[in-house]
């Protein structure tokens, strides 16, 4: 038996959008201080692929402000129910465990930033 040494991938819990489960998601939505971007999404969904690394982006430059998980759609119908979420990607905010902000479907950086400006501090571009 050969032993082969494969890297893998070290997941921070600042700075990525971290994968979750149902039990991990109810745990850092009841107890983050900081409010919780949540995303909603499925391996086969185009929209959902494109929206991954904006929201790597978003959890880095927002890391001290905003948590970011993610959820797999098809792995968690519990939590797909419980939420009403009929499309995906829907990303919904928690704050203090509660609903705070919903979104559905795939944003650029600049509009997810400027959607959740009232949790996240946004630089402005003068013109």
């Amino acid at each position: 038996m050969q032993r082969t040494n494969t890297p893998k991938r070290v997941i921070l819990a600042e700075g990525y959008a971290v994968p979750a489960d149902e039990k991990q998601f109810e745990h850092i939505v009841a107890t983050s201080v900081k409010p919780v971007l949540v995303d909603f999404w499925a391996d086969w969904c185009g929209p959902c692929e494109m929206q991954a690394p904006i929201l790597d982006e978003f959890a880095a430059k927002h890391a001290s402000e905003m948590r970011v998980i993610k959820v797999e759609a098809d792995k968690h119908p519990f939590l797909m129910e419980r939420f009403n979420i009929r499309n995906i990607p829907t990303m919904i905010v928690f704050e203090e465990g509660k609903e705070a902000a919903r979104m559905v479907g795939a944003r650029p950086l600049d509009l997810l930033e400027k959607e959740l400006s009232q949790f996240v501090a946004v630089e402005t571009k003068e013109a």
